[in-house]
């Protein structure tokens, strides 16, 4: 009854359909809740950002295709070699300056990307947007195992039970 029905069916007058499918809207808005605030935030998204290593890279890729416009950009009749001079001195003071300019324009950036993503609208449309067998899927590999315990433990409770009613019933019928 989690995941099917999943689409209402009238039996008597009662409408049945698994819990899953019903709530969709409402488990979206939990999961992206949840993401947003206790899993990944904009500002941690910032701060990756911000790390040494990507900053380096942007860096170093911006550095490149600068100096890749230059020598593309330069007239045929300059030569090769101070083509290459001119794009090397450009390159040497970008390397320089990237950093500073990039470390700037992601701090306005990062002002205009929390004022304007939510990360919750983003998990809860995709979550809306699957399929109700990709939801099923999606939710079974995280948690297919309690499930599995759960179920298993509903046995185990369910035998008991039988047990102590097969007891009452034979205590009382002596």
């Amino acid at each position: 009854m989690l995941f099917r029905p999943q689409r209402p069916v009238d039996i008597l007058g009662w409408k049945l359909q698994g819990v899953v499918p019903r709530r969709r809207a409402e488990l979206a808005r939990s999961i992206g809740e949840i993401v947003e605030n206790e899993l990944l935030s904009v500002d941690d998204l910032i701060e990756a950002v911000k790390c040494g290593d990507t900053m380096d890279r942007m860096a170093e890729a911006v550095a490149r295709a600068i100096r890749s416009r230059i020598m593309d950009r330069m007239p045929v009749f300059v030569p090769l070699s101070a083509k290459r001079a001119i794009s090397d001195i450009i390159t040497d003071q970008l390397r320089r300056d990237i950093p500073a300019v990039l470390e700037e324009s992601l701090a306005r950036l990062s002002v205009t990307v929390r004022e304007s993503v939510s990360l919750k609208a983003i998990v809860e449309e995709k979550v809306n947007n699957f399929s109700l067998d990709r939801l099923e899927q999606v939710l079974l590999s995280v948690s297919a195992r309690e499930l599995k315990h759960i179920e298993i433990l509903g046995g185990v409770l369910g035998f008991l039970i039988g047990l102590i009613q097969v007891g009452i019933l034979y205590l009382s019928s002596m």
